[in-house]
């Protein structure tokens, strides 16, 4: 579905399938940049250039911008007004190589991918020094959700096991165009030193959120059936778990026991 809106200069035509909504409030602008605490010799990789609001004021506070852009129409109108120290990229953040080199990144997430760029933001985080997005309220919350709590999930886990969660401020639908239906917030996620489990903790704990009604035991069978109920329980007492836990009712830190059980 294409839309046409006008954010500065010319209409833009807007493609539902990327989930475009760009920020146009300056004083969000401005706040997003103070709470991503960018310095003049840092390097940003922003995802999600849009219209370029934000990579304007990023490239005003900082030495050096890549902006990773989806969509190809943008292109031509974000190189044309950037200054010299902006790269636009065009690619899609899901699949392409992040740039060499450690950088802060920065990003007005789209609502719909939201979640797998997280977890490519876990794995390339020895070049990530931190990262500061704008994403939808509700995946916000779970990510700085605690266990027992109706948000969290296996995001919860997953996040907080790797990176500290700060939440900096709620965004009404109205500083953005098009308006979006829900509120957004900003967070920022500075990685916890000497974590270095990546992809297997990952998989291991989407496996057993893998049903939410089933308890602990039951997801733990399902992902290691050849070690049996006996061993799969046994593990889990080692571990200092009750048998009969739901995965929702486990902290971090008791998911990383279960975890070292079964890796």
């Amino acid at each position: 579905m294409l839309r046409r809106e006008t954010i500065h200069g010319p209409p833009i035509l807007l493609k539902k399938r990327f989930g475009q909504h760009f920020l146009t409030d300056r004083s969000i602008l401005t706040r997003i940049v103070q709470f991503a605490n960018i310095r003049p010799d840092d390097t940003i990789v922003e995802i999600g250039p849009g219209a370029g609001a934000l990579t304007a004021q990023l490239a005003a506070a900082a030495h050096r911008v890549i902006a990773i852009e989806i969509d190809k129409d943008l292109i031509a109108g974000l190189r044309a007004g950037m200054p010299a120290n902006v790269e636009i990229v065009e690619g899609d953040a899901l699949l392409m190589d992040f740039p060499y080199g450690r950088f802060h990144l920065v990003g007005n997430l789209p609502y719909n991918v939201a979640t797998p760029l997280f977890k490519r933001f876990i794995e390339n985080r020895g070049r990530i020094i931190d990262a500061t997005v704008m994403i939808q309220k509700e995946v916000a919350e779970r990510l700085i959700a605690k266990s027992g709590s109706g948000d969290y999930g296996p995001l919860s886990v997953l996040i907080q096991y790797y990176a500290t969660v700060s939440y900096g401020f709620t965004v009404p639908p109205g500083a953005f165009k098009p308006r979006p239906k829900v509120d957004s917030a900003l967070i920022r996620l500075d990685w916890k030193p000497n974590v270095t489990e990546a992809h297997e903790f990952t998989n291991f704990v989407q496996q057993t959120f893998s049903s939410r009604r089933k308890k602990l035991a039951n997801n733990l069978l399902q992902a290691f059936p050849g070690l049996g109920r006996h061993e799969v329980l046994h593990r889990m007492e080692q571990a200092g778990i009750r048998v009969n836990v739901r995965p929702e009712e486990l902290s971090v830190d008791e998911f990383l026991r279960v975890y070292n059980q079964f890796r």
